[in-house]
């Protein structure tokens, strides 16, 4: 038997499939670690057995219903931690997104947000156009402000529109949790008879899986960036990176629907400077956003 693990780039689905081969008792024996110098867990030198295989089914086509499917689903609340690394992680891409000026040299065809970005700014972009921060930073806000549309939600839909005969159904934010991975781990052992054996060395390569994901340590950091601003208190914006930023001005938006954010590739610098901007923004400037989805709908 096959088990076929179906998932959306930068949902740890290379991951999973590393797991379960390792720490199967039916697979051959894997020693080496899975991880790439991005942290990802691409290293193409492994050898895995025929037991697990995976495939991104919206990008090539479901497999026979009648096959056994690990299928690994997002919800709207992980859009945010996987929208922070899908520049960097999914195809090891690496992006630097915190230039002022991006290049998307070298992106990868299947995560090309260079002509959705085209169409919708009117604007010509090649591997050597230098797209300014604050025009990525919108495009990552329309995804937050419109979530039920984000791309990731609109293929989670497909995935779970087929109809499997045999499948699991796997939460990406459950990789992130040790509780919940191992918990989710001998749920499907159990329906899969995988004969899993998790021992001291498994433990060891989540906990490694978790440190080479650094945006996991900041995960709430934009909440409590919003708390600090609906407290109005003085909280100083440090290190936060573009989809942090995009995250944030998709609230000050969704929040208070007259009121755009700033076209500038600075960001503010305090939680205090956010609430003068929304407290100070001219009245003659208000109008609905057109951008929000009830508003396009």
């Amino acid at each position: 038997m096959t088990l076929y693990i179906a998932f959306q780039g930068g949902t740890h689905g290379h991951f999973l499939r590393y797991f379960l081969d390792r720490f199967s008792i039916h697979t051959p024996i894997i020693d080496k670690s899975p991880f790439t110098a991005n942290g990802t867990s691409h290293k193409s030198s492994i050898k895995y057995s025929d037991r697990f295989s995976l495939y991104h089914p919206t990008q090539m086509g479901f497999k026979d219903a009648n096959e056994s499917h690990c299928v690994i689903t997002v919800s709207n609340e992980d859009i945010l931690q996987l929208q922070r690394t899908v520049y960097i992680r999914p195809g090891d891409i690496k992006l630097d997104t915190n230039k002022d000026y991006i290049k998307f040299t070298g992106f990868p065809k299947e995560f090309n947000e260079t002509i959705s970005i085209q169409k919708l700014y009117g604007l010509k972009i090649d591997e050597n156009t230098e797209v300014p921060k604050f025009i990525l930073r919108d495009f990552v806000k329309l995804g937050f402000s419109d979530s039920n549309n984000h791309g990731y939600i609109k293929n989670n839909r497909e995935l779970l529109k087929h109809k499997f005969n045999k499948v699991y159904y796997f939460p990406v934010n459950s990789f992130w949790d040790k509780e919940l991975f191992f918990n989710h781990l001998s749920n499907l052992d159990k329906q899969f008879n995988l004969g899993l054996s998790i021992d001291s060395s498994a433990i060891k390569i989540h906990n490694e899986f978790i440190e080479k994901i650094p945006q996991l340590k900041t995960r709430n950091r934009c909440r409590d960036i919003i708390s600090a601003i609906k407290e109005e208190k003085s909280m100083l914006i440090e290190n936060i990176d573009i989809v942090e930023e995009a995250y944030i001005y998709s609230w000050i938006e969704s929040t208070h629907r007259n009121i755009l954010a700033p076209f500038t590739n600075s960001f503010f610098k305090n939680t205090k400077d956010i609430v003068e901007y929304i407290r100070w923004y001219p009245p003659f400037y208000h109008g609905m956003n057109p951008t929000l989805p009830n508003k396009r709908n």
